[in-house]
């Protein structure tokens, strides 16, 4: 029988983790001995728990990273499309932050407190970029290449040039190639975070 302490402790973590970025308060695993069923359940601000069913996909998604936050031994690649997705852009940080937390820490040995995981996503949201280290971003670039006499058009995924990526490399970029995800533009829209506050909004 699994320790209930311990498991009150898992579910606090990975709810403490998934409320940085929805209105998780709560978390937990509903078993249903007569049909041998595990449910996921959620609770959202002051509202009763909900089966995973009832969540939105963002929720879910949100919740599934902390979970894999928790589990230690969780490892391999993890691959997202457009994790920016489903969230306030106001709570992009904190997904970044989430998503960091989650790879290996490479100045570490790998171990139980920093399990071997990479995490490899991609996105065309300026929010999501301004948050990101020069060295952990490759821009997708269109290349032409020749292949069997053929011209065949394809993707290189070029580093920025003062990163240890570029080391040995040709197809390396400035970051001013990145600019426009970078800064906003004059008439950028604002968009209200929370009441009293205002973020700027970039499309």
């Amino acid at each position: 029988m699994a320790d209930q302490g311990q498991d009150s402790n898992v579910y606090a973590g990975v709810a403490a983790t998934a409320s940085a970025l929805t209105d998780v308060r709560a978390v937990n695993v509903d078993f249903d001995a007569k049909r041998d069923i595990l449910t996921l359940e959620a609770r959202l601000g002051a509202g009763p728990f909900l089966p995973s069913r009832a969540l939105s996909d963002g929720t879910m998604r949100f919740v599934a990273l902390s979970v894999i936050e928790a589990d230690a031994s969780f490892g391999g690649v993890i691959c997202m499309e457009e994790p920016e997705n489903g969230i306030h852009p106001a709570k992009i940080e904190a997904m970044v932050s989430l998503l960091r937390d989650l790879a290996v820490d490479p100045a570490e040995e790998p171990g139980s407190d920093n399990p071997l995981r990479q995490v490899v996503v991609n996105t065309h949201s300026p929010r999501f970029v301004v948050f990101q280290d020069d060295s952990d971003m490759l821009l997708a670039l269109p290349k032409t290449i020749v292949r069997d006499g053929e011209t065949v058009q394809t993707v290189s995924f070029a580093p920025l040039w003062d990163t240890w990526r570029a080391l040995g490399r040709r197809d390396v970029v400035s970051k001013g190639v990145i600019g426009d995800y970078l800064t906003a533009p004059d008439d950028a829209p604002m968009l209200l975070d929370y009441p009293g506050r205002e973020i700027e909004g970039i499309a």
